[in-house]
């Protein structure tokens, strides 16, 4: 039947992909040279971690099954990634969820998205 629609719950983690860095130009405080201070030049670098969303490779594995399995069953999917939206009370990842409230979640293997969405349609 078509227009049916599919959602998989999946986590991403946060992964460092990569640092910046920026300097900064400042002054700090000395002696002088007869008496009293003077200001120096003074440029310290700084650095910050980047992060990134990424899925895990067994997860990313199971998004490329259901999105191609599901398109040959005619359903319509929908990823949502738990770790960016907040409320959502999905434990075990991933979770293969139909429009009709039937689920399969942990290892999910090519077969079991097969009769899972065959039986389902």
């Amino acid at each position: 039947m078509k227009g049916h629609r599919v959602t998989l719950y999946v986590k991403s983690v946060r992964t460092v992909v990569g640092t910046e860095e920026w300097g900064r130009w400042g002054f700090v405080g000395g002696a002088g040279a007869r008496s009293g201070t003077r200001l120096l030049p003074d440029y310290k670098v700084y650095s910050e971690a980047k992060y990134e969303s990424v899925l895990p490779d067994n997860q990313k594995k199971v998004v490329e099954m259901v999105e191609e399995i599901a398109r040959k069953h005619g359903f319509e999917v929908e990823v949502v990634d738990v770790a960016k939206k907040k409320g959502l009370k999905i434990k075990t990842f991933p979770t293969l969820i139909t429009d009709t409230g039937e689920k399969i979640e942990g290892d999910i293997s090519k077969d079991q998205i097969e009769s899972f969405l065959a039986k389902t349609a």
